[in-house]
């Protein structure tokens, strides 16, 4: 388990001047994560994981809490402390099984509740989760994304890192460097 991703934690600030705390998952968190859930819109939902879904089960919560901090990375965005706190967003990697050691790539994916989207949420992850990510030498990402899903792909577009595009079977998908990358046609420009 890498420490460093373990105990991550950091204080954000958001767009709207609102406060969020940003900090490693842990197993403790399972009823935070059912009930943040809970509270998410159909459309929500259907966006991150491609179709519809109810409830989490014990197993996805088992997987989705208890992680190596290695392979499988999340942070999640918080307001609230102690027995108050309050899941509002959640960011992960995972790196694929096929990925040889040490890994070089990973898949990943945010989510922030309805009430808060709009607000940088899924940035501050997602900038998060790089810092993690380039620790650990991984080199690039990759997302799956509906088309229609404009949100999330302004958040890749609006992160400095230019990603290569390509849609199969109605869903984008994305690879890019983990690094910011200049924008084609400015090799040289200052």
């Amino acid at each position: 388990m890498s420490p460093a991703a373990l105990d991550y934690s950091s204080e954000e600030v958001l767009r709207d001047g609102g406060s969020i705390h940003v900090r490693a998952i842990r197993p403790a968190d399972k009823e935070r994560l059912r009930e943040f859930s809970q509270r998410l819109s159909p459309k929500s939902v259907y966006f991150r994981f491609f179709s519809p879904k109810k409830r989490l089960s014990d197993r996805e919560l088992a997987f989705l809490t208890e992680l190596d901090f290695e392979r499988h990375v999340a942070l999640v965005a918080t307001v609230g402390r102690g027995e108050e706190e309050k899941i509002i967003g959640v960011g992960r990697y995972v790196v694929p099984k096929t990925e040889p050691d040490p890994p070089r790539t990973a898949e990943v994916a945010f989510i922030v509740l309805d009430e808060h989207q709009g607000r940088g949420i899924a940035s501050k992850l997602f900038a998060d989760l790089i810092i993690i990510a380039h620790q650990k030498g991984l080199r690039e990402f990759s997302a799956d994304v509906l088309p229609d899903n404009h949100a999330m792909l302004r958040v890749f577009e609006k992160s400095g890192l230019h990603a290569r595009r390509k849609v199969e079977s109605g869903v984008m998908h994305l690879s890019f460097p983990t690094e910011e990358t200049p924008p084609p046609g400015s090799a040289g420009a200052h």
